[in-house]
């Protein structure tokens, strides 16, 4: 039976914390979901139901925020009335199952919970439809580019119309697994028997698809055991176009958590050197027990400033650059990003970007391989960095490679989109080091 005081704690539950994290992520410029997890750390008397409930209206508000700021409060410490609407026509946007919340909101506005029946399909159509339901009758037009920054469009270099990128952008992504130990076959087979819905990718024959978890992966054996790794299937091409050989030595120069490194060591069959770098050690850290719970022991890790190489340390196969970015390439998985970036960050990024590849392209050995990627979909950050790149260094020329996702052909580097593969945005370059 419905209960209007446990709606009334659930939604001030919700309210209160999509407050909190809104100002963290957009006014704070921290990461959405790690300001999530540590909120939920903090008021562990949240239940598992709250907290989806928190979790999933959150990141619906943040997908649509551009429609739905229109009957939004003017700050995030409005009063809990203020914000009830909205986040009621986020939970609404994607038929999220919130009933409490609804019906209470229905109850005190005098509706009929049947209303919910005829809410139209069309994404334009029932933000309209919302926002008449919840009384702003003045509210007209959605036009889907209000979905993104107005000034990101003219950076973003697409093959595709941007109605259709911005459509994809709306969709929440599968969670991508790498298999990174055992035979694919046994280890889908686990997962279906947790009555997991799995999809093998049709060319990368250890990525394997999850549209509905229902678990927590962190507390399986597979993932406990390092049988399998969360990571994004644009991010596993990345490892794949890098190509690298056992027996080879490799430098992952900003390594972070150790997701690439991981698979450039799974790909090399744990033979060879690999060194995995970082500005921040607390991140190595990670890393270090990952590799340790996959049983990689040729991975040594570095807390590499940024310096430049001197000649006799150019001693490296290949060199991996993962450049900090934007993170414009993740906004399907983390739609609040697109909020808390402006277009004069994007200088800053492209500079840094510069500047840690030309000091990392000095650890290449002659005929050695030099890759650069970002998860961007922006030029600045990536094609114009790339030129800048190879005309400052006319000892590194593009070399072509098959597209991991595709099986097509390139000419050196790409940009993977949401429809390549069901996932985030990527830029890849392959650069050669031509130094007789």
């Amino acid at each position: 039976m419905f209960s209007e005081g446990k709606a009334k704690s659930q939604s001030r539950a919700v309210i209160t914390a999509i407050s909190y994290v809104l100002n963290m992520a957009w006014q704070e410029k921290k990461p959405a979901d790690r300001v999530l997890s540590s909120y939920f750390h903090q008021h562990r008397e949240l239940g598992s139901r709250d907290r989806r409930v928190i979790s999933e209206a959150f990141f619906s508000l943040c997908r649509w925020w551009g429609w739905l700021k229109k009957i939004a409060p003017d700050n995030t410490s409005a009063p809990e009335n203020d914000w009830f609407p909205v986040i009621c026509g986020a939970l609404l946007m994607e038929n999220i199952q919130a009933p409490m919340l609804l019906r209470l909101w229905l109850e005190q506005n005098k509706k009929h919970l049947s209303v919910l029946r005829n809410i139209p399909s069309k994404p334009q159509e029932r933000f309209l439809w919302i926002a008449h339901l919840l009384g702003f009758h003045k509210t007209k037009g959605a036009n889907p580019k209000e979905l993104i920054p107005s000034w990101t469009l003219s950076e973003i270099n697409c093959d595709k119309s941007v109605f259709n990128l911005i459509s994809w952008l709306q969709k929440r992504p599968p969670l991508w697994l790498r298999i990174q130990k055992g035979e694919p076959e046994k280890i889908i087979h686990e997962l279906e028997q947790q009555d997991l819905n799995v999809k093998r990718h049709n060319f990368i024959k250890n990525a394997v698809a999850l549209y509905k978890t229902g678990i927590n992966l962190m507390d399986t054996p597979l993932y406990r055991e390092g049988d399998i790794e969360v990571q994004d299937i644009s991010s596993q091409a990345v490892g794949i176009i890098c190509s690298p050989k056992a027996g080879q030595r490799w430098w992952d120069v900003c390594a972070g958590g150790g997701g690439k490194t991981l698979l450039l060591a799974q790909l090399m069959n744990g033979k060879g050197v690999i060194i995995a770098s970082d500005k921040y050690s607390f991140k190595l850290e990670e890393m270090r027990r990952r590799a340790k719970r996959a049983g990689f022991s040729n991975i040594s890790t570095w807390n590499w400033k940024g310096k430049k190489l001197p000649k006799e340390k150019a001693i490296f196969d290949g060199v991996l650059v993962d450049a900090p970015c934007s993170g414009s390439g993740t906004w399907r998985r983390n739609p609040a990003a697109r909020w808390n970036i402006a277009k004069a960050d994007l200088k800053k990024f492209s500079e840094l970007q510069f500047d840690i590849l030309l000091n990392a392209a000095s650890g290449v050995k002659p005929g050695g391989i030099l890759v650069y990627a970002t998860c961007s979909m922006f030029r600045e950050e990536n094609e114009d960095v790339l030129k800048k790149f190879l005309t400052a260094n006319p000892f590194f020329e593009l070399d072509p490679f098959i597209n991991p996702l595709t099986q097509k052909s390139t000419e050196g580097y790409i940009q993977i989109w949401p429809w390549d593969g069901d996932c985030d945005s990527m830029f890849v370059a392959r650069m050669k080091n031509i130094t007789q």
